[in-house]
């Protein structure tokens, strides 16, 4: 016996029905199930083919006789402004109907390779046109990704999705960190990339083996999609006005973005800073820090987006407060664990700011994705994505490598010290991202209550 059920339409934005083999309820929710762990698997190795400079960077610099202006180019600018000059384009390619599996893998296999291929430069501008090619291929990943996931599971669903999806992040700066230093330490940075690059090769394989292209739209109720014919943007511009004026859209945008440059900022430089200040070698720093942002961090965003999966039945306002208070809180715990006078109480002080900065990150993607029409779901990630790299990732450990020399030279050419006071200097955007947000939970609230009235 068949049933109908819905595949993507060629315009990628309506479903159409299809004689094929009855499926269970319970089938269909073990193969979303397998996707959503593959595809947070693929982020992880994102992150990890992203991070894992961070650990080498005092090798690197060594090597290269670099400052560490060139660093932070390396670690943010060189990845994130060409991450971010493509993010867009490609979630507008998105949004018009491609296969948003295939492209997953193709960009999978493109980064990794291109990971590898930083091991083989032997110049500082080699390794920035290696690193940019990475930011290249990594741009579409995210939007793709996460219009994938709000076409697996309907909004009440949504935010825990995001959640594990996102646990993808720490997992894969922990592996980084971790088999970065370890290998380093053991061999030397070049062979650290050169196996950073083959797991993701692998995975682009594996993942259109057992992923399937779900129908867009196909988890939202009739009233959203009505909502979607009406918004659907004429053009590519047109569509940035549609998001622009969902003023909510928008502060949460910009408060990412705020959270983003102090967390970029301070994580690029967290092992530099001990193994300056603490005396840490590679392996321990590695190690220490791989374990603490992975398990810290992984807590952090299940239990945000646990939280945001709760509290949104009340309100979507209701998924911001508990990371706005998780990020007021782990500023000043980042500046306690940055004034410790021993390594083994720095990182005991950053359990806790690593697992509060971690509770803002399931509820911003579940919320881009609920306030954007059906039709615009990549681009509104991509937006999202190209503030949060284009200001936090590509400006932060740039800034924060500027800031360290000039304070540097403050402090009488010390460079500890230095990079001590500009990584306290940037945790002042977490409170400008803090406010932002609470901006957005009153117009969401406002917005709740008209609609009820």
């Amino acid at each position: 016996m068949t049933q109908q059920v819905p595949l993507t339409a060629p315009d990628g934005l309506h479903a159409m029905t299809a004689e094929a083999p009855a499926l269970s309820d319970r089938s269909m929710k073990r193969r979303r199930t397998a996707m959503l762990l593959m595809l947070a698997f693929i982020y992880s190795l994102n992150y990890l083919d992203r991070q894992i400079v961070v650990i080498l960077q005092e090798p690197i610099k060594r090597d290269f006789g670099l400052a560490d202006w060139e660093l932070g180019l390396l670690t943010g600018g060189a990845f994130g402004l060409f991450y971010t000059a493509m993010g867009i384009p490609i979630a507008h390619v998105i949004d018009r109907g491609v296969n948003r599996v295939r492209l997953i893998a193709a960009f999978t296999a493109t980064w990794s390779m291109m990971t590898a291929l930083c091991g083989l430069t032997r110049s500082f501008a080699q390794f920035f046109g290696a690193r940019m090619g990475v930011g290249l291929a990594e741009a579409g990943f995210a939007p793709a990704a996460h219009s994938l996931i709000s076409d697996l599971y309907p909004p009440r669903e949504r935010s825990a999705a995001a959640g594990l999806f996102a646990i993808g992040v720490p997992v894969g700066v922990m592996a980084g960190l971790s088999i970065g230093g370890i290998v380093a330490q053991a061999t030397d940075w070049r062979t650290a990339l050169l196996m950073a690059g083959v797991p993701g090769v692998l995975m682009a394989i594996l993942f259109p083996l057992v992923a399937r292209e779900p129908a867009r739209g196909g988890t939202e109720d009739a009233a959203s999609l009505a909502a979607t014919d009406e918004d659907r943007p004429a053009t590519f511009l047109h569509g940035l006005r549609i998001l622009a004026r969902r003023r909510a859209f928008v502060h949460v945008i910009a408060g990412s973005a705020a959270i983003a440059f102090a967390q970029s900022g301070i994580a690029a430089w967290l092992p530099s800073f001990l193994i300056r200040n603490h005396g840490m070698n590679l392996a321990q720093v590695g190690v220490s820090l791989g374990l603490l942002t992975g398990i810290c961090g992984a807590i952090g965003t299940w239990a945000g987006g646990w939280q945001g999966t709760r509290l949104s039945r009340s309100g979507l306002h209701m998924a911001l407060w508990v990371p706005i208070a998780g990020v007021l809180l782990c500023g000043p715990l980042y500046i306690a664990s940055l004034m410790m006078a021993d390594a083994q109480s720095a990182l005991l002080m950053l359990i806790p700011a690593i697992f509060l900065g971690a509770l803002w990150t399931a509820p911003s993607i579940a919320l881009t994705q609920s306030l954007a029409p059906v039709a615009m779901r990549a681009r509104a990630s991509a937006v999202y994505i190209v503030a949060a790299n284009l200001i936090g990732v590509s400006m932060g450990p740039l800034v924060a490598g500027v800031l360290s020399d000039w304070f540097a030279q403050l402090r009488g050419g010390n460079a500890a010290l230095g990079l001590r006071d500009a990584m306290m200097s940037i945790t002042v955007l977490f409170v400008l991202g803090a406010w932002h947000w609470s901006l957005a939970a009153r117009i969401l609230k406002r917005e709740a209550i008209a609609t009820s009235a």
